[in-house]
């Protein structure tokens, strides 16, 4: 991951509002699929935390796990009393962390992250997330995929993967989705299009994905 390039990125755009609010997934997420009224959510790889600071304002408990927590760390100092303490930030490589020490986890959340990591990284992180996942437990990914348009574009570094002013891997949802459900998850919802996150002129075609673990 190229934890210098994100952090040079947040602390750039740190008061751009279109990458300072909840993302839509976010919000599509908490509409419909987080029912119960406190849940504990890890989110990998939380950025600026925008998602992150939205769930612990609908009160549920987040830990918000990045290699560079400065920006979120410095949001929560902002957060109201009643909310603070909902929100955890760590700064970790989500690939190596031990989840164990936060079961019962509710929920794995996931936006832009898996096609920020190699094919490698990702046979590590998929069996760890399901097995520290509760049973009815949900797993959200929202990221590119091959029919992306910018797919193909910059150096290329391998299992689709390519590399611009940053690493991409961009996802065949066909071969995700066979790879996660035989994990042991049903598959509640997805869709695979453009016009989900659009930010400036970058319209992405994103999966976007929810599962329960069974």
């Amino acid at each position: 991951m190229d934890k210098k390039y994100w952090e040079d990125y947040y602390h750039r755009s740190g008061k751009n509002i279109e990458i300072s609010e909840k993302s839509t997934f976010a919000e599509f997420c908490s509409k419909n699929y987080f029912h119960k009224k406190e849940l504990k959510i890890i989110e990998l790889g939380c950025g600026n935390g925008r998602d992150a600071i939205y769930f612990a304002h609908n009160n549920h408990t987040v830990i918000a796990i990045d290699q560079c927590t400065n920006l979120i760390e410095d949001k929560k100092q902002q957060m109201q009393n009643s909310f603070h303490s909902n929100l955890i930030p760590l700064a970790q490589n989500f690939i190596r962390y031990d989840y164990s020490l936060h079961i019962p986890i509710d929920v794995f959340y996931s936006r832009f992250t898996l096609h920020a990591i190699d094919e490698k990284d990702e046979e590590i992180l998929l069996p760890m997330i399901y097995n520290n996942l509760e049973v009815n437990g949900l797993f959200c990914v929202e990221a590119r995929t091959i029919k992306d348009p910018i797919f193909g574009i910059g150096e290329e570094c391998g299992d689709n993967a390519y590399r611009t002013d940053h690493y991409r891997r961009f996802l065949d949802s066909k071969l995700f989705l066979k790879k996660i459900l035989k994990l042991g998850y049903e598959l509640l919802f997805f869709t695979e299009q453009n016009n989900l996150s659009i930010y400036q002129d970058d319209n992405p075609v994103l999966m976007r994905i929810i599962l329960r673990k069974i």
